[in-house]
């Protein structure tokens, strides 16, 4: 597949997902072979009905609080589906909002090539961005554990999920995951096979040289923009530091995001030394803090390839994450990083340790250069050329196996 224009689709040009889409538009320029064209909800003018995606989250709050997407199938709008025929790819990141999966039906059983770039486990499941304890992922989404009820039927989260499968049988349907994990998790669940299933990194353009002489500050970095999400884990973070400083350990945090007032109170009250930015906007600003920073503490419970670890990483910022995701595939990708051994205070405290006390800058120069070259937006290119070399051209018609939804 040579000299394509290819849509690349996203709800928004911020939030993870969107720079994600962003970086990955640009790349696909960069490398010069293909041409793409970004598409937002903003760029198109109008957003799926509230009646038919409310973009409010319908979780029921019990074994999880991240977002929950409910979309009732069969909306279809034929000018949007004229508009992406145009395309010879359709490139869909998190598209909710922006795009049906009725639509996004429709255009596969045209037989257009489509390749999903997963974000989260969203077009995996009936309606969840992450299973959390879940043990019904691959399974139907039956009695889904995490949807309310009261404001949505079961049904509907099981139809989503019969759409979504329809949709990845059909073998010009691929999908690529920044982490393997994610894409394992998508391959093992038996909603697409292993041949359509890819590990595709999200591209970065690094804006400063990093200073392989970098002094180490004993500066941890720490993302709030939430306190409460459970996924997250900032609560179990705060009691991580708090401890640190417990065993007498020094060191001063750079809090960034919408810290919620509990937050910045929790850290004056154990004495840890803290300077808090607020929310950042500008990349640059961000960068020059993670520039001071030596280690970046992640404690997420379920997690992908998060732009952040990509991000500090090419300005030397070691991460400190939990077992079994993509957080611990990226230290382990690049063997720089502690990896706490479970997600118990006591574990972390001895992972932070470990990372407060490596001062090796040839190693950390290595990781530097390692992270940089796997997400430079031209290797990225590269990359994503390799598969849709192996994707048909824009096919017949085709029919899902059990038919159309």
């Amino acid at each position: 597949m040579s000299g394509k224009r290819i849509a690349v689709l996203s709800s928004a040009g911020g939030g993870g997902g969107g720079i994600a889409a962003k970086r990955m538009a640009n790349a696909i320029d960069a490398g010069g072979r293909h041409r793409s064209e970004f598409i937002d909800i903003k760029s198109i003018g109008e957003a799926l009905p509230q009646s038919v995606s409310p973009q409010k989250s319908l979780t029921n709050n019990i074994i999880s609080d991240t977002h929950f997407t409910v979309e009732y199938p069969g909306f279809q709008r034929g000018w949007i589906i004229e508009l992406l025929s145009n395309y010879d790819l359709i490139n869909i990141h998190w598209a909710s909002y922006l795009l049906s999966m009725s639509e996004i039906l429709e255009l596969a059983q045209k037989g257009k090539p489509i390749l999903f770039m997963l974000h989260d486990f969203y077009y995996t499941t009936g309606g969840c961005h992450y299973p959390a304890t879940c043990d019904q992922f691959g399974l139907g989404c039956h009695d889904c554990p995490q949807l309310d009820t009261s404001q949505c039927s079961p049904r509907v989260i099981q139809e989503n999920y019969k759409l979504k499968k329809k949709i990845f049988s059909l073998p010009n349907v691929k999908i690529a995951a920044p982490s393997a994990f994610l894409r394992d998790a998508a391959v093992e669940s038996g909603i697409i096979s292993a041949d359509r299933a890819h590990v595709l990194r999200n591209a970065y353009v690094p804006t400063k040289i990093f200073d392989v002489k970098k002094p180490f500050k004993r500066r941890i970095l720490l993302i709030a923009d939430s306190l409460n999400e459970r996924r997250k884990h900032m609560q179990f973070a705060l009691k991580v530091l708090a401890a640190l400083h417990e065993v007498g350990e020094e060191f001063v945090v750079d809090v960034v995001g919408t810290a919620a007032p509990e937050l910045l109170e929790y850290l004056r009250q154990h004495g840890v030394n803290h300077t808090f930015h607020g929310r950042i906007t500008e990349h640059s600003r961000l960068v020059d803090i993670m520039s001071q920073a030596d280690i970046l503490l992640s404690a997420s419970l379920e997690d992908n390839w998060p732009n952040i670890l990509v991000e500090a990483g090419s300005y030397g910022v070691m991460p400190v994450v939990g077992p079994g995701h993509g957080c611990a595939e990226f230290v382990k990708t690049f063997d720089f990083g502690e990896i706490a051994a479970s997600y118990e205070v006591p574990s972390f405290v001895n992972a932070m340790i470990k990372a407060l006390s490596q001062k090796s800058t040839e190693k950390r120069a290595k990781a530097v250069s390692a992270i940089r070259q796997m997400h430079d937006p031209k290797k990225i290119a590269g990359d994503l050329n390799k598969i849709l070399d192996k994707m048909p051209e824009n096919t017949k018609e085709l029919a899902a196996p059990n038919g159309r939804i």
